[in-house]
């Protein structure tokens, strides 16, 4: 006999390059299934927009907040989904999923209050912090590139890589010549994979000041591999630019 888990399976893969029917998914949710069936179903249901947010808010009523369905409200892209994820941390509801609203939220970066953008930047929780560096991505044009680095400057005490390497992501995107000095300092204090990283960066950058400053790394650093890494980059530069 085939479970009616199989059952769903089946269905899906069947369906998988059309939509499926929102109501369909909504019946076949329920805490009895697996973690990994539960979030294709409210992926799904999230990809179908307006109809996919009322399946899902019935749902939210039915099981409580659920990770799962946080993810299919910000996949949703509804502005009732927003306020309803703005809501959770704002009136610190959920605590336990913070990561998850967090993450949910990111998309809507450049809207996001003020107070939400610092809560995930000031959080101890690293996945918090990186979710909040997600939301400043999509708001960093608004932004001047001092600003941009005060922000960044809340991930950056933790001198934690994938913290390190998201700022450096974020930040390469600017050309100001502050932006090249506070990578400069990452180059000459950061671990190795930052190091490198922000040495790219720099490479990517390409202005006058990046130039300037990856001249400065081929002469302080410490490390003759990053040391040698900072030449190349300086090289490449100087090639583009005759």
């Amino acid at each position: 006999m085939i479970s009616k888990e199989t059952e769903i399976w089946n269905h899906l893969h069947t369906k998988r390059r059309q939509p499926i029917d929102p109501q369909w998914l909504f019946d076949h949710y329920s805490m009895d299934i697996s973690q990994e069936l539960k979030i294709i179903i409210c992926e799904k249901l999230g990809h179908q927009e307006d109809k996919g947010w009322e399946k899902v808010k019935v749902l939210i009523k039915t099981f409580g907040v659920q990770p799962e369905l946080i993810h299919a409200a910000g996949l949703c892209h509804q502005k009732e989904a927003y306020h309803w994820l703005l809501s959770l941390i704002i009136d610190e509801k959920e605590e336990q999923y913070y990561c998850n609203v967090a993450e949910s939220l990111a998309c809507w970066g450049a809207e996001i209050p003020e107070q939400v953008l610092m809560t995930c930047m000031m959080h101890k929780s690293p996945s918090i912090k990186l979710a909040g560096l997600s939301m400043l991505n999509f708001r960093s044009y608004q932004m001047s590139a001092k600003e941009l680095i005060r922000y960044c400057e809340l991930a950056l005490i933790e001198n934690y890589d994938a913290l390190n390497l998201e700022v450096i992501r974020i930040l390469q995107k600017r050309d100001e010549p502050v932006i090249s000095e506070r990578l400069f300092k990452l180059c000459s204090g950061g671990t190795d994979a930052t190091a490198k990283s922000a040495l790219k960066a720099l490479g990517c950058i390409n202005t006058a000041k990046s130039r300037e400053c990856l001249q400065r790394l081929t002469k302080t650093l410490p490390d003759s591999q990053k040391k040698n890494f900072a030449k190349k980059q300086l090289a490449q530069q100087c090639v583009s630019i005759s």
